[in-house]
């Protein structure tokens, strides 16, 4: 996903290519509209550059002021069909992007160094490409960890890297780091092989150990993550109500009792 920083000119990037994945060239001009995540357009069919063949671009330069809001943008690329005349088409999935405080991109960079390094420790970087984890997939991981994060009991909140207090970054992290132990997890799975010639075996199986990894690391972060949810929820909303009785008992049951009785 593209990242777009307010007052700077970013180029938005669209491909057309045909069932075999081979850049085609549209009939006609491209038009690209986009859309802010509460339903505000921002651009409206509005006429792409072609770049090359079957590859076009449209220049944004978001404002500074209301009128770009940070949060999640897409982008819909619309064009003739080849071959075919009067007819358009438009993408069912648009290319998203987001548009992004400074401040909580520094954030999330520092919660990414911290995460390659337990990722590098813990799994020595096997399984991705080139053996190292790129940016954007250990941004994936802290993404799915500010989730867990925000939609685990007692209370929901919609934090955003920036807005999350900074006590609690470890738990963000650690959250990150099981996501990453659970996609080399798969990724191995999927590359296990056994031969066997002559007597002369040879297995390749590194996914139980991710495994024998990833469970006490579950463990500790479930339970961490249960306590830091639970003392935020007290010090930042009043949900005290919650773990206090709301019954009430009489001081005297005697009292309480008298006149009940049919032989009073």
């Amino acid at each position: 996903m593209q990242i777009v920083y307010k007052d700077q000119p970013e180029r938005l990037w669209g491909e057309f290519k045909d069932e075999n994945g081979n850049l085609v060239q549209p009939s006609g001009s491209v038009y690209i509209t986009v859309q802010y995540q509460d339903g505000t357009t921002l651009v409206n069919n509005a006429i792409a550059t072609q770049d090359s063949i079957g590859r076009y671009y449209y220049v944004i330069s978001p404002s500074s002021d209301s009128t770009w809001n940070f949060g999640y943008y897409g982008a819909w690329w619309k064009s003739g069909i080849p071959g075919i005349s009067d007819i358009s088409a438009t993408q069912d999935i648009p290319n998203v992007f987001k548009v992004e405080d400074r401040r909580e991109s520094i954030v999330k960079a520092q919660m990414a160094e911290r995460v390659r390094s337990q990722l590098y420790m813990h799994a020595d970087s096997g399984g991705f490409i080139n053996k190292f984890l790129r940016d954007r997939e250990i941004l994936d991981f802290l993404q799915d960890s500010l989730n867990w994060w925000n939609s685990y009991p007692p209370a929901i909140t919609f934090h955003t890297f920036l807005a999350i207090p900074q006590p609690y970054y470890s738990i963000i992290e650690k959250g990150a780091v099981i996501t990453g132990l659970t996609a080399l997890g798969v990724y191995e799975a999927g590359k296990h092989f056994v031969y066997n010639d002559n007597g002369i075996s040879l297995t390749r199986d590194r996914s139980a150990k991710y495994a024998g990894i990833f469970g006490p690391l579950m463990q500790s972060y479930i339970t961490n993550l249960k306590s830091m949810r639970t003392k935020y929820a007290l010090d930042n909303i009043n949900i005290r109500g919650i773990f206090s009785s709301t019954t009430g008992f009489p001081r005297s049951l005697s009292r309480a009792l008298r006149g009940v009785s049919k032989f009073s």
